[in-house]
């Protein structure tokens, strides 16, 4: 990613600024790049600035975050879904992302055009929490939650054109969210989120056993490893060798062979993904799910506060461990 944004960022800054006039020919290509770079730094600024730890796409109505919570459409809204549930110890909001490149959408008198829609989003759907009648009926009632709507406008080089960052914090509506019911959605939501790697790193049979509904695909070898950062003690960690274009269908050792074989601008590209092992073994055992330490490394490791690493594939020691 980091080689991505070398190649169409402006250099020698720390601003969202396009090279030239921006990457691609055309309104509709600039549109879609402003966009899907908008989701991740969205993202990014959730996680840094407020704390959120887990989260869980959003995709459709209703959206099961556990057998006793779901995002609904509220009756009536035409809006589109926002994109994100997410959570921290304490805290639970619905989220969307915008990205924009168009001068337009910056303006000192009104909301910009993207975050009037990400505020009908987020302001178009209700959380349900299950609870039973006294005799026995099913009841979902609306509960109001927080919301955080994220704009980025990117800037270009040519005409010249500043980076600008939004963000709105609508709550949606319903009644209190009580702290017990706020404490076990934060596990709902970091279980899901767990579960949801799980099948992204090839394991789907993992995912499905923790709760994923709807997966296909026959289970993989388990790839898993230890990680040594800076001195602390070796972490265990399930996950899968990934290249530029996603997920390689290799073992640690022969990426290993193969990366050594490389020159240094290639074999830096092959890398290792995974979760903690301890994490897994939590999720199976119904235990609570807490945030890891953000932690980086000089050579490009890092393990960010779900616990996900990201790392050299040199830097892994193939190890069978039992999950």
């Amino acid at each position: 990613m980091s080689a991505l944004f070398d190649e169409l960022l402006a250099p020698g800054g720390t601003e969202l600024i396009w090279r030239g006039r921006g990457p691609g020919r055309g309104i509709e290509m600039r549109r879609a790049f402003s966009g899907l770079f908008g989701r991740f730094f969205a993202r990014a600024y959730l996680q840094r600035y407020h704390g959120f730890t887990w989260f869980v796409p959003i995709d459709g109505s209703p959206t099961i975050l556990s057998n006793r919570a779901r995002i609904v459409q509220k009756p009536g809204s035409s809006a589109e879904m926002p994109d994100w549930f997410c959570a921290q110890p304490g805290q639970v909001a619905v989220a969307e992302a915008k990205g924009s490149h168009q001068r337009s959408n910056v303006t000192a008198q009104t909301l910009p055009g993207p975050l009037k829609t990400a505020e009908k989003q987020i302001g178009g759907v209700v959380l349900e929490i299950r609870s039973f009648g006294r005799s026995g009926v099913e009841i979902w009632t609306a509960r109001s939650v927080k919301g955080w709507a994220v704009m980025s406008r990117w800037g270009v080089e040519e005409p010249d054109r500043d980076a600008f960052q939004y963000v709105l914090d609508p709550s949606t509506d319903g009644e209190p969210l009580s702290d017990g019911d706020r404490e076990h959605l934060v596990q709902d939501v970091a279980r899901l989120h767990v579960a949801q790697t799980l099948e992204g790193l090839g394991y789907p049979d993992l995912a499905s056993e923790f709760g994923v509904a709807g997966l296909e695909g026959a289970a993989r070898p388990r790839q898993t490893a230890t990680i040594e950062i800076e001195g602390e003690p070796p972490i265990k960690y399930l996950g899968a060798v990934v290249g530029p274009f996603g997920l390689l269908h290799l073992t640690l050792d022969r990426a290993r062979v193969a990366a050594a074989a490389m020159p240094p601008e290639l074999a830096s590209q092959i890398r290792f993904v995974g979760m903690q092992i301890d994490d897994i073994r939590r999720l199976r055992d119904q235990s609570d799910l807490e945030p890891r330490p953000v932690r980086r490394s000089s050579d490009g490791t890092s393990v960010g506060p779900d616990g996900l690493v990201f790392a050299p594939i040199g830097r892994v020691r193939p190890l069978q461990i039992e999950i």
